[in-house]
């Protein structure tokens, strides 16, 4: 069974900007995919893996929407990172999966 058959919710290819904060550090990455339970982010270059895998990522899609999910890091990969959702987000996960249908699909 491959990754995509494990996944609970199907992922959404996307390109956005995005910040990930934890314990009052910041890092600019950009959303390579999306789905209801969770993204995966490309790895900043100054990333510090840390004990806590807590975390609060601000989704910038414009200026006027940034979409703010707590989430949890569950996978440190070379290039990107895995992050499952918080529970009890509901509207701002339906916020952030609202906007992310009118992002161009096709850019890298």
């Amino acid at each position: 069974m491959d990754a995509s058959e494990k996944r609970r919710f199907p992922r959404l290819p996307i390109f956005s900007a995005a910040l990930i904060t934890r314990a009052g550090q910041g890092w600019l990455s950009e959303v390579r995919d999306l789905s209801q339970g969770g993204a995966c982010l490309g790895r900043p270059r100054h990333w510090q893996p840390a004990a806590s895998s807590d975390c609060r990522i601000y989704f910038i899609f414009d200026q006027e929407t940034v979409i703010g999910i707590d989430s949890r890091c569950v996978r440190e990969g070379s290039d990107d990172l895995g992050f499952a959702f918080a529970d009890g987000q509901e509207s701002q996960l339906e916020a952030l999966l609202y906007e992310s249908r009118f992002l161009d699909k096709d850019d890298p």
